[in-house]
This record gives structure tokens, C-alpha cells and sequence, in this order.
């Protein structure tokens, strides 16, 4: 018997792979599977699946004082039929690191006992504390509980720096905010210790250097050596050696642009009681040491006259070779130019050891200079040390270390410093850095925010964002080829054009292979582990760190956050994910389609769950699915949503979305929740064709 059988022109689709955001300028209809059109708070892990963005979790509040406000009073409980009982405290306070302490005698209350014990506090998680107005029983035999939500707050003020490493080899975290220089953490655990008073109104810069932390504001040069925060002083350089009594001697060191201080060498001849120094109209003299005995002459020993610069003994020093060291102090110096600076970069070609200071809105850098003694400081600026790069129109931006060269960016050109030396009429060598052009069109206009991201810098200029790189075999430092700075910002570019690029703040994350740029409350974040990007909101980062593997921000609330995808909300708020795919064709957009069918893989996780729509052409509002595959854990049990389920294989749900007649079809994911979790392995899509379009 003949059988008969008909053929049906059907397919499956896959997505194995999720590849981040693509904002095509043309329309959505030429993204690749895979690829959004919209993505909101989800990220695309190293694996190329698609997860919901970390959380935010307050490690400490930053501001110096906090107090408790109430909110009007709501509804924020409802117990369908027998009464809760729940836990509460007499007293709240606000503590010195922004939470709230509950206090006094515990008290169980329900619907009995509810009006004797109205004021008393109720915490129901970490983020949320109540004060209790009252309990009724309405018509329906509910328990409807009543009360304020308590919260801690203080006068807003941004975290205006974050650093991490080392002070006097011990590992700390420290934190600028509201006027104050904080240790967050000392390298044991989590603290709030105050180090000192600090103008925090702008961004405040760091830098590790000879085991002490400097601190940069463009208003202070300041230093802490793990015990006291203080100006740095600076060195008092040796500008004259073998100095006879009249004057003269040899030119040693330059003068220091933080300190007006000086020391010279003088060589007694024995008889000479008066003795000339190499300048006038001083300050103050401020010692006089024996070289011999290292002893401070007593001041009644010898007379000073400061506009002449002279000093006179009253008996002359014994005859000697750079015996005698005075020291004196000039009315003037630059030291306002040296503290108007607001980054730092550390170089000096093969060695990295002399600090480059820049962003005081010119086309300067100031260097630092070695001592007598050859060692590099952070604290001497020779008067000669001074890097000026091109037209003075435009302002250095960014300076950043690649390979053996300085990278210069200004607004709208860079350039490329090499270390070299040059002989001096004193036949010494002394550093000297010459500067060549890279590019003279595309530059940097965030102060401050190029990254080195895989040894290639990172810089904003215009609407795009540049990656620069020498793909030379030859070389790897940037030479002047107009192709190494490459745009790689094409597929954010709607995005990015909301941004106000000169006030952006842009962070690496080596361990994650993320590079974050950050504007108001908007997250613009680059997975070059595996090409992808994403976009984060309602996150007000000022400031990021990475600390033993794990990210912190500081943000404009005064608050240190821990950034994990551990936290399953934004401090008590909920993390609104959306993904949506562009136009899908399935190869053929000439013909009309029918899907009655999906399947979507998750990982099981607690409280993992997503929902999972479509569009199409034809209809914008189709059924929304939910997809779980939870934990057995107790852990935030939410008992609502409960599941015995211990399988820690991935999980393959089938969802039935009628879709007919369509040309175009959008698959679309979201997660609203303060207690979910979702990781998206695949996605499998069945599709009929049934016709030509038409």
C-alpha cells in the first residue's frame, strides 16, 4: 500500500550564543541571531550567555554624619487569614556607617497586641526597616499592617575617589567623600576609620609611590603614610656644592616648585667669617649643619642678613670640603602651579619612576626629578621639569604609559614622549623627553579617563569611543598612522550620543575583561573577553575599584557598594532587565511565517526565573511566559515561589506563543523582581514558512 506523505517547510532556529547590544543606525533587521536591539541590565557573560547585571550592596556610608527620616505611612504588609507575628524593637538610631541600628528588648506582635506596641521598629531584610503605626482586620478577614518606611540618610555627597594597594606594605582601601579621607578597609575587613580632612567638591586622584599614598584634588598635594595625611612638604634640593665663603661653587640640583627651600655646600677657608649665599631677599635661613659632626649650629653662633643673603659667624668655621651645609628659605616658589595639577602618571621610559603631573586645563605636564642620592621622589619638581606639548589652545587630557613611550592626549591630537638624555655646558647628562605627533585629528576629551585595556588605550573624543593600537610586527608603540586609532563604539552609538563625554568616568576591570564608561545614572560596559556590549541603568557610580577579584563603586549617595551579581537588587531596589532581539527574518524576508513554539534554557539557580514574550510585525502584545528552574535553598527563601528542585543541570523549558502571519519577529526577555536570578543558556526557535509576503 502506497503511503503517502507531505512535506512541511519548517525550521528551528537556534541561539547558542548571546553577542550583546547592536544599535544599527538603518533598523534592527540585519542584526545577527543573538544580538539585541535593546538590551537593558542584562550582560553577556565569558561564556556568551545571557545573564541579569550584578547588584549593588552597601559595604559603608561614606558621610560623615547621618540621621533617621520617616515616610508617610502605607500599607506594607497583608495576611490573607491568620495573623503574622512579627519581630520588633523599641528603638532605631542611625550609626556612623549609614545603617540603621534597632535597639532595646524584643517584643513579638500581631493583630493582639498591635496598638501597645505602635512606634516600635520592624526590619523586614537588610534594606528595609519600618516604624509600626497599626494592625486592622478589614471585611475580608485580612490583616492589613500599616507603618513607615525608616530611612538613614545624610547631606548627599558624591565619593570623589577610590584606591586600592599598598601603604607601608600593607594592603588598604581608602575613599574620599563629604570633606573627609576615609580607610575603608584596613586588610582584615570592611571598616570606616577617618584619616583626615580633604576638599572632596571635585574628583580626588591617587597614586602609590616609596610606600605612601598620595593625594591629588587640583587644590592640595597631599600624602599619608598610613598614619598621618598631611601636605607633602617637599624635598629641599642641593643647588650649590663646594661653595667658597664669597659665593659661587658648582650648580647641583634645580630648584624644588612645591617648597621655596634650599640647601647649599660651603667650603671654609678657615678665616672667612662671612659667608654669601647663592641668593637674596630671603625668608629665613633655617640651619646651619656641620657636615663633620652633623650637628645644627646654635642660631646665637651666627647673625643673618636675609635681603643681602648673607651670614656671619661669630668665629670662623674650620677650614673643610663641602664641611658646612646651609639651609634657607625663599619668599617664593611655584607651588600653586604643582597642586592645580589633578592626575598623575608614572614613567621614565625602561625605568617607571619618575611622577608625571597633569590636568591644570594646559598644555603642561610637570615631571619629578631623582635626588642627590639618585633615588626617585614624589615630592621634588626641578623648576626645569616641565613637559609642554603642542599649542597651548588645547589642554593635556590624558597622559598613560604604553610600552617604553608616554602617551600625551589633548582635546584633539596625541602625541608620543620617548626618554632620552642630553649633555649639559657642565658636561653632566640630565633626563630629557621629546615628543612626535601620532594623530592630529581625534584626541581625548574626558580629563583624565583613557585606560589602558589590554595594553591598547581607551580614549572618548567626539561622539565615539577609540581603541589605539599598532598592529605593526615591527613595533607596538603608536607611531603617526591615522589607522591605529580604530572606532569601536559603532554599535552604541545612539547610546553613547546621550552621554556627555567630558564628564564621563571610565573604569578597566581586568578580572571581569570589562571596560565601563559611567555618565550620571547610565553604564555604557564593553565585554572584550567576548566582543559584546551592554547597558546598565540607575547606577550613580562616581567612582570604581577592583579589590581581591571583586568590584566596588562609590556613588553620588556618599555610599561605598559592593558590585556582585551575588546582590539581587540595587540596595532594596529592584533591577529591571530587558532584552529584546532585532528584527529576525529567518533568511527569508520575502515570505510570511508561523511560530507556534519555543524552548528556552536557563540555569538553575535560587529564584531563577525570566519572561519570555515575542513581537511581530503583525501584533505588538503576545502572551508573556514564565521560564524558572529554581534551587532547593533556604537561603532568601521565598516561600511564594518555592522549589524542591536539587538538578544543577541546565534547564529546557517549551513555551507555546501562537505567532501567524508574520514577516518580522522579536524575541523579547525581561526580570522584575527583588529576589531573581537569571542566567539564559539558548534559546531554540520553530518557525513554519507559509507563503510569500504580501
Amino acid at each position: 500500500m502506497a503511503k503517502i506523505t507531505g512535506q512541511t517547510d519548517e525550521r528551528i532556529f537556534q541561539i547558542k550564543e548571546w553577542q550583546g547590544l547592536n544599535e544599527n543606525p538603518d533598523g534592527d533587521t540585519k542584526l545577527k541571531m543573538g544580538e539585541a536591539a535593546v538590551i537593558r541590565n542584562f550582560k553577556v557573560t565569558r561564556d556568551g550567555n545571557l545573564q541579569r547585571r550584578p547588584g549593588s550592596d552597601m559595604v559603608k556610608g561614606l558621610l560623615q554624619t547621618y540621621s533617621l527620616v520617616e515616610d508617610e505611612a502605607a500599607v506594607v504588609r497583608t495576611d490573607e487569614n491568620v495573623p503574622g507575628q512579627l519581630i520588633m524593637h523599641p528603638n532605631a538610631a542611625a550609626i556612623s556607617d549609614g545603617f540603621i541600628e534597632l535597639s532595646g528588648d524584643p517584643v513579638a506582635v500581631s493583630f493582639d497586641n498591635a496598638e501597645e506596641y505602635s512606634g516600635y521598629y520592624w526590619r523586614y531584610n537588610d534594606y528595609n526597616t519600618y516604624r509600626h503605626v497599626s494592625c486592622v482586620q478589614n471585611d475580608a478577614g485580612q490583616y492589613i499592617w500599616t507603618m513607615q518606611k525608616v530611612r538613614c540618610v545624610g547631606q548627599e555627597s558624591p565619593v570623589a575617589g577610590l584606591w586600592t594597594g599598598n601603604v607601608m606594605e600593607r594592603e588598604c582601601m581608602v575613599a574620599a567623600c563629604d570633606g573627609k579621607l576615609w580607610l575603608v578597609h584596613d586588610g582584615a575587613d570592611f571598616c570606616k576609620e577617618e584619616i583626615g580632612d580633604i576638599d572632596t567638591s571635585g574628583e580626588v586622584f591617587f597614586f602609590g609611590y616609596s610606600q605612601k599614598l598620595y593625594v591629588m584634588n587640583g587644590k592640595a598635594y597631599m600624602e599619608w603614610d598610613g598614619e598621618t595625611l598631611k601636605d607633602v612638604e617637599g624635598y629641599r634640593p642641593l643647588v650649590s656644592t663646594a661653595v667658597p665663603p664669597l659665593g659661587g661653587g658648582t650648580a647641583l640640583e634645580q630648584a624644588n616648585k612645591l617648597t621655596g627651600a634650599r640647601r647649599a655646600h660651603f667650603s671654609p677657608d678657615g678665616s672667612a667669617t662671612v659667608y654669601t649665599l647663592p641668593e637674596q631677599g630671603l625668608a629665613s635661613v633655617d640651619y646651619v649643619k656641620s657636615m663633620v659632626t652633623g650637628e645644627i649650629m646654635a642660631t646665637a653662633d651666627y647673625t643673618v642678613d636675609l635681603e643681602k643673603g648673607t651670614l656671619t659667624f661669630s668665629n670662623a668655621p674650620d677650614k673643610g670640603v663641602n664641611t658646612l651645609e646651609i639651609g634657607w628659605t625663599v619668599k617664593e616658589n611655584y607651588r600653586g602651579k604643582v597642586e592645580a595639577m589633578r592626575y598623575a602618571e608614572i614613567f621614565n621610559g625602561a625605568n617607571d619612576n619618575r611622577v608625571f603631573l597633569y590636568g591644570d586645563g594646559t598644555n603642561r605636564a610637570f615631571y619629578s626629578g631623582l635626588d642627590t642620592d639618585g633615588n626617585p621622589r614624589a615630592d621634588y619638581f626641578p623648576d626645569m621639569n616641565e613637559l609642554v606639548i603642542g599649542e597651548a589652545n588645547t589642554p593635556i587630557t590624558a597622559l598613560i604609559r604604553h610600552y617604553s613611550r608616554l602617551l600625551v592626549y589633548k582635546t584633539n591630537s596625541v602625541y608620543s614622549v620617548q626618554y632620552g638624555l642630553i649633555n649639559t655646558v657642565e658636561d653632566t647628562s640630565i633626563a630629557a623627553y621629546y615628543a612626535t605627533p601620532v594623530n592630529r585629528s581625534i584626541g581625548n576629551v574626558a580629563m583624565g579617563q583613557v585606560r589602558l585595556v589590554l595594553n591598547s588605550p581607551y580614549s572618548l573624543f567626539g561622539h565615539d569611543l577609540y581603541e589605539w593600537r599598532n598592529n605593526s610586527s615591527y613595533s607596538s608603540n603608536l607611531s603617526v598612522d591615522e589607522r591605529q586609532a580604530k572606532r569601536i563604539s559603532d554599535r552604541i552609538t545612539a547610546t553613547l550620543d546621550e552621554f556627555d563625554l567630558e564628564e564621563c568616568y571610565c573604569f578597566d576591570s581586568n578580572d571581569t575583561q570589562e571596560y565601563f564608561v559611567c555618565w550620571d545614572d547610565k553604564v555604557l560596559v564593553y565585554n572584550y573577553a567576548v566582543d559584546a556590549w551592554y547597558y546598565y541603568d540607575n547606577l550613580r557610580i562616581s567612582c570604581m575599584v577592583n579589590f581581591r577579584g571583586e568590584i566596588y563603586f562609590g556613588d553620588r549617595e556618599g555610599r561605598l557598594n559592593s558590585f556582585s551579581y551575588r546582590n539581587r537588587t540595587d540596595n532594596g531596589e529592584v533591577i529591571q532587565s530587558y532584552w529584546e532581539s532585532g528584527s529576525i527574518a529567518f533568511d527569508r524576508d520575502y515570505m510570511r511565517k508561523y511560530s507556534a513554539m519555543l524552548w528556552v534554557g536557563i540555569k538553575p539557580e535560587e529564584h531563577g526565573e525570566v519572561y519570555v514574550t515575542v513581537q511581530t510585525d503583525r501584533k505588538s502584545v503576545y502572551t508573556n511566559k514564565v521560564v524558572a528552574s529554581s534551587l532547593m535553598t533556604f537561603s532568601s527563601a521565598d516561600f511564594r515561589r518555592w522549589s524542591f528542585n536539587v538538578n544543577r543541570k541546565p534547564h529546557m523549558a517549551r513555551l507555546k506563543i501562537k505567532a501567524k502571519k508574520f514577516v518580522f519577529y522579536k524575541l523579547i526577555f525581561s526580570t522584575e523582581s527583588i529576589n531573581t536570578t537569571t542566567t539564559i543558556l539558548s534559546a531554540d526557535l520553530r518557525v513554519r514558512f507559509t507563503g510569500y509576503a504580501r
